[in-house]
C-alpha cells in the first residue's frame, strides 16, 4: 500500500524557502531558527497548521520548540474546529497538559477547546479527574464551567467517578461543584457503604457532614448492610465523621 501523500507548504525566512508538511519537519525548522523567526514561520503556515500538526504527538513535538507566546499563537492558529481532533482523546489532553509549564498556555488550550471540544474529549469522571489533576490556578474552574452542569452530571455517573473528580479539586471548588450538581444528585449516587466511603474520603469535614446529614439512621443501616461494609467505611473516616455517623445510626 502506498504511503499517504503529504502536502508541503513553503515558508520563506531571510530569502530562503523550505517546505513543511509534518510536525517533525516544523520542529526541525523551528530549532534551526532558534526562536528568532518562529512567529514568522508559524504565521506563514497558519492556514495549514491543523493539517501539518495532525495529532497529539505532533502537537507536543512542535510545542517543545516554542516560547510561551508562540505556543499560545499555535494553539489559537489551529483553532477550535481542529484542536479537539489534534488532541484525539482525554488521555492525550492530560499528557499534553502535564508538559505545559505556564498557566496562560493551559488557559489558551482549554479556552480554545471550548465546551464542544472538552465534551468531545472527556468521556467519564476518571478522565475528567485526570485532566483536572494537571491544570492550575483558575484553569480547573474554567474546565468545569465550560463542560457545564449537564455534562458534569453525565460524567459523574458513579460515586467513585465523583470522588475522583473531587480529589482533583481544592476545597472551594469542591463546594462549588457539589452545589452545581445538587445534593439530591450526589446522594443518589450512594448505592452502598463503599459509595459513601468514596465520597467521604474525598471531602473535608464540613462537606462530609453535609453529605451524612442527608441520610437517616435507618437509611444508613441499609446502605452499610453488613460488618464488612461497616469495617471498610469506618476505617476510612475522620474522627469527626465517625462520631457523626455513629450518632446518625443511633437516631440522635
Amino acid at each position: 500500500m502506498d504511503a499517504p501523500k503529504v502536502n508541503r507548504y513553503p515558508i520563506t525566512i531571510d530569502g530562503e524557502t523550505v517546505l513543511i508538511g509534518t510536525a517533525n519537519e516544523l520542529a526541525i525548522a523551528l530549532d534551526v531558527l532558534q526562536g528568532q523567526f518562529d512567529r514568522e514561520a508559524l504565521s506563514q503556515l497558519s492556514p495549514h497548521l491543523a493539517e501539518i500538526i495532525a495529532h497529539a504527538y505532533g502537537f507536543t513535538t512542535a510545542m517543545r520548540s516554542l516560547s510561551v507566546e508562540d505556543q499560545i499563537f499555535l494553539i489559537q492558529a489551529i483553532g477550535p474546529d481542529h484542536l479537539p481532533g489534534v488532541m484525539q482523546n482525554a488521555r492525550h489532553l492530560r499528557d499534553i497538559l502535564a508538559t505545559l509549564a505556564d498557566q496562560s498556555v493551559e488557559e489558551a488550550l482549554v479556552n480554545t477547546l471550548g465546551t464542544s471540544g472538552l465534551q468531545h474529549l472527556i468521556m467519564n469522571g476518571v478522565e475528567l479527574a485526570e485532566v483536572l489533576e494537571w491544570v492550575y490556578g483558575q484553569c480547573d474552574a474554567m474546565v468545569l464551567d465550560l463542560l457545564g452542569d449537564a455534562a458534569l452530571r453525565r460524567l459523574c455517573r458513579y460515586a467513585s467517578d465523583l470522588s475522583a473528580v473531587l480529589h482533583s479539586l481544592d476545597f472551594s471548588l469542591q463546594a462549588r461543584l457539589l452545589e452545581r450538581l445538587g445534593w439530591p444528585f450526589v446522594v443518589g449516587l450512594v448505592i452502598d457503604g463503599r459509595d459513601l466511603a468514596y465520597l467521604l474520603r474525598s471531602l473535608p469535614p464540613q462537606n462530609s457532614a453535609q453529605l451524612l446529614n442527608h441520610f437517616s439512621g435507618p437509611r444508613l443501616k441499609t446502605l452499610i448492610g453488613n460488618a464488612d461494609d461497616w469495617d471498610y467505611l469506618y476505617r476510612r473516616l475522620e474522627p469527626s465523621e465517625a462520631e457523626l455517623l455513629v450518632k446518625l445510626l443511633a437516631g440522635q
